[in-house]
C-alpha cells in the first residue's frame, strides 16, 4: 500500500511574456532576500539547463535584442507518512525525478498535461475608477438608461459584441455560445512525456490537443477539441497582431515541466469577431475589441514506473502567464504572498497558532527575518524604482538596519493600519503608494500589520523560523516575487486571490495541500469540434470551480495599456474630492502624485551607463524614467483618435513616465530595461558599490521625455525638458 503523498510545486507558477523565442527560468529565490555567502540578493531568474545558476544582464535578450520569456518550472515532491490530515507548514518532502523511488518503485517517466486559455474579452470590467474589486460581485444597485436595477457583477466587457444596437452591459449573457467562440482564446490541453526530450509541445492553432487519458494509461490526441484563436483573419498592423499561439511546454531531462507563455501580442477585432487593427485604445484597463496573449490554466502529472504501473497525482498546480518582470530583485511592500497567505490564515485555519476564532493570537512570536524584515527591506528597495529624495532614502536605509530587538521608537506610528481607519492619511504613514479596494493609500496586509505590532512589542526576540519544507517554500517564493496590494487590477494576479472560493478547501487532504486553485475536473473526451469547451467558469464569491483562463481574465485588456498608465497618479478616491481646475489650489484635495506599483512597474531608474559615466558616483547620477524616449514627452489634455474627448483636469505633470498615445506601448514595451544588482551586470567594475540596483539592456536610444525631479510632485508642477 502506498504511504507517500505526492504534490506538484509551486501551487501557482508564474511565466512571463517576451518577444523572443528564447527563455530563462523564473526565480526560485525571494526578491531582495540576502543569500548566504553571496553578494547577490534573491529574485534573479535562472539560466535554462541549470539547477539554480542565476542569469546576468547578458541573458535578458537574445542575439537579435528581443526580450526573452520567463518559464515557470514545476516540480513533484513526495511526502512519506503524512497520515490523513495535513498541517501547515509541511516539513520535509523530497523531489521526485526520473530515477527516483516512490514507495519502492522506480520512476521511469513523467507525463505532464497543461491547458492554457485567455477569457479576458468575455469577462467583467475592472472598475478602474472606483476600484471596488470584489465588492461589485455582491448584490448592489445600478442605474442604466434611467432604470435602477439590482445586479451582482460589474458590467460585462464587449457588451455590444455581435449586435446592431447598444446593449445593457449588465444583462448580456456571458454564456452565449457565439461570445464563447469568438471572445475566448482556448488553446486546449497539451500533454508531454519527460522522456521525449526537449522537443516543445505548442499551444497554437496547428498543434492537436492532447491529454493524459487515465482509462487508457496514455497520452491521447483529441482531434475534436475546439481550439479557439479568434480574429486571426488578418495581418499585423500598428501594434495589433493576430494571436495564434499562447506558449508551449517543455520538460527538463530530469522530468520537471517548463511552461512558457506568449510573445506579448495584442490583437484588435470588430464587433463580429474579425481582425480589425483600426480599433482604438481608449482606456487603461478595460478596452473592448481587444485580445492579448497572456493566459493561465491547470498543470497535472502522472508518474510512470519501471514495473509498468502508473500513479496519477491527484491534485493540480496552476500556471499563470503575465507581464515581464522588469525589476526581479526588487521586493513589493505588499507582495502576492502577503495577500494569499492572509486569505488562508483568516479563512482556512491554516495556522491556528497565528489566527483562530476570528482573531490574531496576542502571544504569537513572529520570526523577524521572515515575517518583519521583508517589509522593512522593501521600503528601502523602493529607491531604485522611484524618485525619492535623499531624506527618504536615508530614512529607509536606517529602517533596513533594524533587528529582531524591539525597535527604539514606536514603529506603528508610521505604518498605516489596514482596519480602514487611516485609509485617507498620507505621510508620515507608510507605505506611500496608491491604495486599492476604495482606499486612497495602500496598507500592508492584516497579518503583516500584526507581525509588525508583535515585533514592536519585543515579541520577536528569540523567535524561531517556521520549519517549512522545500515544496511549500517554493509555493511561497514564487508568490513573494509577485505584486500584491493595489489590485486595480495589478500585474500578476488581482483581487480574486482574496476570495476563499478561488481555492480548494480540501487542503488538509495530503493529496491536495494548501494554496491550490479549486480546479474544475475537465472531461476532455467529451469535447466536440463546433461547441466551445470552456464556459463562463469562475465568478468571485460563488462556488463555481475554476477553468483555464479564469485567473488572467480579471486583469487589464490588453495588459500593455495598464502597465503604461501606472506610473504616478493622485489618490483615487481623493480624500478631498475630485480634482478640478477650480479646487486644485484650495488645499482641500490631495494633488500629490504617488506611485502605483514601483517594485513591479519601475517609474524612475538609475542606469548602469549613467553610473559608469559618473565613475560609480550615485550622487552625481541623475535618474531617467523607465518608460522614456520618443512619444513619452508629457502633454496636457490629450485626446486619442477614435475615443471621446479628454475630460477633467489633466496636466502634463500627471502624464510623465508613460507613452502619451496608448498605441505606442503595444510595440515599445520590448524596449524597457531591466533593473539588476551590480554584480549581476556584465562588466560591472569591482570598485562600484555592489548594493546598487541599476537599469540595463534598455533599447531606448535617446531620452526625449522629461527630467526626473525629486518627489513630492504635484499635478500643477512644471514639467522640465530632459538634461542629458
Amino acid at each position: 500500500m502506498a504511504n507517500s503523498s505526492l504534490r506538484i510545486h509551486p501551487a501557482i507558477g508564474m511565466a512571463r511574456v517576451g518577444n523572443s523565442t528564447e527563455y530563462y527560468l523564473g526565480p526560485e529565490t525571494m526578491a531582495a532576500s540576502p543569500q548566504e555567502g553571496q553578494a547577490l540578493t534573491g529574485g534573479l531568474p535562472i539560466k535554462p539547463g541549470t539547477e539554480n545558476t542565476t542569469i546576468t544582464s547578458g541573458d535578458l535578450r537574445d542575439a537579435q535584442g528581443r526580450l526573452k520569456r520567463q518559464a515557470a518550472r514545476f516540480k513533484i515532491f513526495q511526502y512519506p507518512n503524512e497520515g490523513d490530515k495535513l498541517t501547515f507548514p509541511t516539513q520535509g518532502g523530497e523531489e521526485v525525478l526520473i530515477g527516483s523511488t516512490v514507495d519502492g518503485k522506480k520512476v521511469k517517466d513523467i507525463i505532464w498535461t497543461a491547458h492554457l486559455a485567455n477569457k479576458k474579452a468575455n469577462c467583467w470590467e475592472i472598475d478602474e475608477d472606483a476600484n471596488l474589486g470584489i465588492e461589485l460581485y455582491k448584490p448592489h444597485e445600478v442605474t442604466v438608461d434611467g432604470k435602477t436595477m439590482t445586479v451582482s457583477t460589474p458590467p460585462l466587457r464587449n457588451p455590444d459584441f455581435d449586435s446592431t444596437s447598444p446593449q445593457n452591459p449588465y444583462t448580456v449573457n456571458p454564456a452565449d455560445t457565439d461570445r464563447l467562440k469568438k471572445l475566448v482564446i482556448d488553446a486546449g490541453p497539451r500533454a508531454i512525456k519527460a522522456s521525449q526530450g526537449t522537443t516543445p509541445v505548442k499551444f497554437d492553432n496547428t498543434t492537436q490537443a492532447s491529454y493524459y487519458d487515465q482509462s487508457l494509461g496514455a497520452i491521447t490526441n483529441q482531434a475534436n477539441y475546439p481550439i479557439q484563436f479568434p480574429a486571426t483573419n488578418g495581418s499585423g498592423s500598428n501594434g495589433s497582431d493576430p494571436i495564434s499561439y499562447l506558449g508551449e511546454i517543455i520538460t527538463e531531462p530530469n522530468g520537471r515541466l517548463l511552461v512558457l507563455g506568449g510573445h506579448g501580442l495584442a490583437c484588435a477585432f470588430d464587433n463580429q469577431g474579425n481582425f480589425d487593427a483600426s480599433q482604438p485604445l481608449c482606456k487603461d484597463v478595460d478596452n473592448n475589441n481587444w485580445l492579448d496573449d497572456t493566459s493561465d490554466g491547470p498543470v497535472t502529472a502522472v508518474l510512470v514506473f519501471e514495473d509498468g504501473t502508473q500513479q496519477a497525482i491527484e491534485g493540480s498546480a496552476w500556471a499563470v502567464v503575465t507581464d515581464p518582470a522588469y525589476a526581479p530583485q526588487t521586493l513589493n511592500v505588499v507582495n502576492l504572498w502577503d495577500d494569499v497567505y492572509n486569505t488562508w490564515l483568516e479563512n482556512f485555519n491554516l495556522q491556528p497558532e497565528v489566527f483562530s476564532n476570528g482573531k490574531y493570537n496576542p502571544e504569537y512570536k513572529p520570526y523577524f527575518q521572515d515575517d518583519i524584515f521583508p517589509t522593512l527591506n522593501s521600503a528601502h528597495m523602493q529607491m531604485w524604482n522611484t524618485n525619492l529624495p535623499d531624506q527618504a532614502i536615508s530614512a529607509h536605509e536606517r529602517v533596513k538596519l533594524l533587528t529582531e530587538q524591539k525597535p527604539p521608537f514606536d514603529m506603528m506610528k508610521f505604518i498605516r493600519n489596514p482596519d480602514g481607519s487611516q485609509n485617507n492619511n498620507g505621510a508620515p504613514l507608510m507605505p506611500l503608494s496608491l491604495g486599492d479596494a476604495n482606499q486612497a493609500f495602500l496598507t500592508v496586509s492584516r497579518q503583516q500589520y500584526f507581525f509588525m505590532e508583535q515585533w514592536n512589542k519585543g515579541l520577536s526576540v528569540g523567535a524561531s523560523p517556521l520549519p517549512i519544507g522545500e515544496g511549500e517554500q517554493l509555493d511561497k517564493t514564487i508568490l513573494v516575487n509577485c505584486l500584491g496590494g493595489r489590485f486595480s487590477p495589478g500585474i500578476d494576479l488581482t483581487f480574486i486571490v482574496r476570495d476563499p472560493d478561488l481555492y480548494n478547501k480540501d487542503w488538509q487532504n495530503p493529496a491536495i495541500g494548501p494554496f491550490r486553485i479549486n480546479a474544475e475536473e475537465l472531461n476532455y473526451a467529451s469535447a466536440t469540434k463546433d461547441q466551445p469547451f470552456l464556459g463562463v467558469g469562475y465568478t468571485p464569491l460563488r462556488s463555481d470551480p475554476v477553468q483555464p483562463g479564469d485567473l488572467c481574465k480579471f486583469m487589464a485588456i490588453p495588459w500593455h495599456t495598464d502597465y503604461n498608465s501606472c506610473a504616478t497618479h493622485t489618490p483615487a478616491p481623493n480624500p478631498g474630492g475630485d480634482i478640478t481646475e477650480k479646487n486644485v489650489y484650495s488645499g482641500t484635495v490631495n494633488t500629490t502624485l504617488f506611485w502605483s506599483w514601483p517594485a513591479q512597474r519601475p517609474v524612475a531608474v538609475y542606469t548602469f551607463n549613467d553610473l559608469s559615466a559618473n565613475n560609480g558616483d550615485i550622487k552625481s547620477t541623475k535618474q531617467r524614467f523607465s518608460v522614456r524616449g520618443e512619444g513619452t514627452a508629457a502633454q496636457e489634455n490629450l485626446s486619442t483618435p477614435g475615443c471621446p474627448a479628454s475630460s477633467g483636469f489633466d496636466t502634463a505633470a500627471m502624464n510623465v513616465g508613460r507613452y502619451q498615445n496608448r498605441r505606442n506601448i503595444l510595440t515599445e514595451w520590448v524596449k524597457i530595461g531591466t533593473i539588476m544588482q551590480g554584480p549581476a551586470i556584465d562588466g560591472y567594475p569591482d570598485g562600484f558599490n555592489k548594493d546598487y540596483y541599476l537599469e540595463v539592456e534598455s533599447l531606448f536610444d535617446k531620452d526625449d521625455s522629461n527630467l526626473v525631479v525629486f518627489w513630492p510632485n504635484v499635478v500643477d508642477d512644471e514639467v522640465y525638458p530632459p538634461k542629458n
